[in-house]
């Protein structure tokens, strides 16, 4: 060992290792988050059912392309599922009725897992047709009133 602690390497190759080594672990961390936001799995619920205000009525047969996966073929009241990877996505409608828009793109979010798509909504024209879907279990509970407060146990 030198008298400097340098172990006999010149301060130009150990600036040079310490750029290759910053560049390995800044080209890890982007891989990583590139697997991470292409890979992730999402649910999307096709729906087809008539709009909650009755501005858009259910189709009676819908073909339902989302990406480049098979059609869904959907008919009045009928909900679907179908697994996306990613964070953007197309869907296509072919149907007889009329409809103003038969494509939409459109990005989910990254935290949720699981989308509801109202395929009357998209064809209608609306931008919210793709929504956040939580199920019982995860919808968040209302906290008791000071009327429906529980009672003390009495031992």
């Amino acid at each position: 060992m030198s008298a400097n602690g340098t172990n006999g390497i010149s301060p130009a190759l150990r600036r040079r290792r310490l750029v290759v080594r910053a560049c390995l672990v800044a080209l890890y961390l982007a891989v990583g988050a590139w697997v991470m936001l292409s890979g992730r799995e999402h649910t999307l619920l096709l729906d087809n059912k008539a709009l909650a205000d009755g501005s858009a009525p259910a189709f009676r047969r819908v073909k339902v392309y989302v990406d480049r996966h098979d059609p869904i073929e959907l008919y009045a009241r009928d909900r679907d599922m179908i697994k996306v990877r990613g964070q953007g996505h197309k869907i296509r409608i072919e149907t007889n009725e009329g409809a103003e828009r038969l494509e939409a793109s459109f990005r989910l979010a990254f935290g949720e897992d699981m989308f509801l798509v109202s395929v009357p909504a998209m064809a209608k024209g609306d931008d919210g047709f793709c929504e956040v879907f939580k199920t019982a279990d995860e919808a968040p509970r209302a906290e008791p009133s000071a009327d429906e407060a529980t009672p003390e146990p009495t031992f």
